[in-house]
């Protein structure tokens, strides 16, 4: 057999596929990851392909494959197929694709060992370095390098005071455990006078088989096994290691009883047959989450798995504590904050079948599986769906794909449907379903908006407004709890000199730092650097420095001050950067630990707390005046999304609104909740302009840490992506390149080139194929948002 493979490299040059002979015995299917000897090295490899022989006779020799790496955690037909895809849409390389699917994204390590070497060493420093790895025995070459220096080492390797010697090292070998199996008693005289094993035998003959460790468990020694199967009645083997669920059991769950619009929603998307895109469409509280699970259920009963995704990592720990009251055992999570073995317990989980639901944040649309009969996408309208860092997926349209393999519906579920999914379901591309109520006739929030521009007048410069106050009282009287949601963290935005105008800047990124109170420190929330906080003016060196601008550090301070009583909890990226803080914090406030939640947008995504009968919203339009179509549409989304979180329990709720545009159509639709009037205007921008989903977009981001070289190779892609479009009548537009919003983010320059057009697919191919796109610090993102 002949193996295509492709080399697990993240080398942008590497694209093609390499040829292998398959030598007879080896177990290598398509997906399998493999070592193969390439150039003076040897690498891991993964099968894409296997043939009879090669398309045409060569005139040499291939090289044959040199091992299995790993069987359990190799690909399947379907995840080869999708990474194929992921490649030509995205404009990436098959590698990049397929990592996506790894656990581990590289099985085989190489090490370099250096021990003492037959030569004298000529300098104290290298007398020092040979007596030390002399000591050790053999040191990594990294750690001496990191110790000693990389000149000195090379040199002494050179003068072979040290040699070298390369161990490759298999981290993803196959987990296995021992198994012992009955065969057969038919010879009772093999056994005479050997008790323990008599007694063994027919404890293994009522069994048939198990684990070696359940009968040591049992008594039995390992010894005693040996000598058992030495006689041929039972067999010593090695089976893949069983997989545990790390969740914990809870107590079962009854399906609620649907209302008429949630019964008629699971029997369209159950009735599919033909693995349609369907857009639920449910206000908030409409119960969206039960018609997901009864549809589950249908599956399982199918012997199905479903995939379930959500946006945030801190919404998992909610929807999958409902999951596993109703189905148990068979819920797996996959998220990034898993450590890696969790992470490969349940991918096996789901591969083989043991677990049939996966719920997960973006990447666990990558899981393993046996059989698909359902994907789900909560929220779906978010952007968080959509990776930054190459490739530049979205989870949504790598949903779809998979799906159609198996020939199974995909749910996007949101009470904000995105407006390219809604526009497609009114078009017929999509199905669209609708819940139009809330579960037991529960009335949607009422909404006030607050002019800040009149509190200002009345000489009200706090954060929060007077109206927002109120409502805050009144509810802790009431015992009850509200949420905050500002979409900005840290205490104060930017610190600028009054007296010069000179703003704190980062050094290495062309933003300004946010100061944040208590860590006492400015931060870029870019690169993550820090500096202290100036006394006097680095420019000028007067006093006068002050803080600008809120986050909700600062708010939070407030908020201590004007509600001395009050519980409070923040909720942004600071608080929850250690594992499971974010779940913590959320279930804290649910058992009303808390009275006040405060945060950015993760306060904003689904939470579903009875309790809350307030929210409060500041800054209501801080989104409006970002340079970016999507601006109406990200706006109106979290605005209706955090109002939504008011009201559903038994308490009607109310929302304040804060916003110095008050008279916006976003801001009045969002007050209303009244998201086909947003559409209908929203949708009519978009086609007179030419955004999507009436055009595609792609855009290049350049990136070089010199200022000549990021505009000479930004001018190189446009120069070849401007000769391929005149060559093909001008039917994409190539704008620029351009400065991009931020200019320098880690000390790397930054322009960008757009591309729009009614079909990329040309062009995205073409690029695969132009050099100048291929270079280094040349980033693709197709459908960005």
């Amino acid at each position: 057999m002949i193996a295509e493979i492709i080399i697990n490299t993240t080398a942008k040059r590497l694209q093609q596929t390499f040829s292998y002979t398959v030598p007879d015995g080896l177990a290598v299917r398509v997906g399998s990851r493999v070592l193969v000897p390439f150039g003076h090295r040897r690498e891991e490899g993964i099968v894409v392909a296997l043939h009879e022989q090669l398309d045409e006779p060569a005139d040499f020799t291939l090289k044959p494959v040199e091992g299995l790496l790993s069987t359990q955690t190799g690909f399947q037909e379907e995840m080869i197929r999708t990474a194929i895809w992921i490649r030509d849409y995205y404009v990436c390389n098959l590698s990049e694709a397929l990592r996506l699917f790894m656990i581990d994204k590289k099985g085989l390590v190489r090490q370099e060992i250096l021990s003492v070497g037959p030569a004298a060493p000529v300098s104290p420093e290298g007398r020092q370095l040979q007596a030390y790895v002399a000591d050790k025995g053999s040191r990594e070459k990294g750690s001496l390098v990191r110790r000693f220096g990389r000149d000195l080492v090379e040199t002494a390797l050179a003068r072979q005071v040290l040699t070298s010697r390369t161990y490759y090292k298999n981290q993803i070998a196959d987990k296995m455990e021992d198994w012992l199996s009955f065969v057969h008693d038919d010879d009772e005289d093999i056994l005479h006078g050997r008790r323990r094993q008599q007694e063994l035998l027919q404890a293994l003959k009522e069994k048939g088989e198990g684990a070696v460790s359940y009968w040591q468990g049992q008594g039995y020694s390992r010894d005693l096994m040996r000598r058992l199967c030495a006689t041929g009645l039972a067999r010593w083997s090695q089976r893949p290691a069983r997989t545990t669920n790390i969740l914990p059991t809870l107590s079962g769950d009854a399906p609620f009883t649907l209302t008429p619009e949630q019964r008629q929603a699971v029997k369209v998307i159950g009735s599919d047959e033909q693995g349609k895109t369907y857009v639920l469409h449910g206000i908030t509280g409409s119960g969206k989450t039960e018609v997901y699970m009864q549809l589950a259920s249908q599956v399982l009963k199918e012997g199905r798995q479903v995939v379930v995704l959500v946006p945030e990592i801190a919404l998992t720990g909610q929807i999958v504590r409902r999951f596993l009251r109703r189905f148990g055992d068979d819920v797996v999570v996959m998220h990034s904050q898993l450590s890696q073995g969790e992470k490969r317990n349940n991918w096996l989980r789901m591969q083989n079948g043991t677990s049939h639901i996966c719920i997960g944040a973006r990447s666990a649309v990558f899981t393993a599986a046996q059989s698909i009969g359902l994907f789900i996408v909560d929220e779906a309208h978010d952007s968080s769906y959509k990776q930054d860092e190459a490739p530049r997926y979205h989870a949504v349209a790598v949903t779809r794909q998979r799906a159609a393999y198996y020939g199974c519906p995909v749910i996007l579920g949101s009470a904000t449907p995105a407006l390219g999914d809604y526009y497609k379901a009114l078009q017929g591309d999509y199905v669209l379903v609708e819940l139009t109520e809330r579960v037991g006739q529960r009335p949607l929030p009422s909404v006030q908006v607050v002019d800040m521009r009149d509190e200002l007048a009345r000489g009200n410069y706090r954060v929060v407004s007077d109206c927002l106050l109120n409502l805050l009282e009144e509810t802790l009287a009431a015992r009850q709890q509200a949420i905050i949601l500002l979409n900005r963290r840290g205490f104060s935005t930017f610190v600028m000199c009054r007296k010069c105008g000179y703003v704190v800047k980062c050094d290495t990124c062309d933003v300004a730092m946010v100061y944040h109170r208590q860590a006492a420190h400015l931060r870029c929330h870019y690169c993550d650097a820090e500096k202290p906080v100036p006394t006097v003016c680095p420019s000028c060196g007067s006093k006068y420095i002050k803080f600008f601008g809120s986050g909700t550090e600062k708010v939070e301070q407030q908020l201590h001050e004007l509600l001395p009583s009050a519980r409070i909890i923040r909720l942004d990226q600071d608080t929850t950067s250690r594992k499971h803080s974010g779940d913590r914090i959320i279930e804290a406030f649910r058992r009303h630990e808390y009275d006040i939640l405060l945060g950015t947008q993760m306060v904003a995504k689904g939470h579903d707390f009875p309790g809350v009968s307030a929210v409060g919203i500041l800054s209501a339009d801080s989104l409006l005046n970002i340079p970016a179509y999507w601006a109406g549409e990200r706006t109106f989304q979290l605005l209706t999304q955090a109002a939504g979180r008011a009201g559903r329990g038994d308490i009607p709720g109310r929302v304040v609104m804060q916003t110095y545009a008050p008279d916006h159509y976003v801001i009045q639709c969002a007050a209303r909740q009244d998201y086909r009037a947003f559409y209908d205007q929203e949708i009519q921008f978009r086609k007179e302009l030419g955004y999507p989903p009436f055009q595609e977009m792609a855009k290049i981001l350049v990136q070089d840490e010199s200022e000549e070289q990021v505009w000479r190779k930004a001018n190189d892609v446009a120069a070849a992506l401007n000769s391929w479009n005149g060559d093909h009548g001008d039917e994409v537009a190539v704008i620029g390149p351009y400065e991009d919003v931020i200019k320098k983010i880690r000390n790397k320059y930054r322009l960008v080139l757009s591309l729009t057009g009614k079909d990329l697919t040309a062009i995205k191919k073409a690029m695969q194929r132009i050099p100048a796109c291929w270079q280094t610090g040349v980033l693709i993102d197709v459908d960005p948002v």
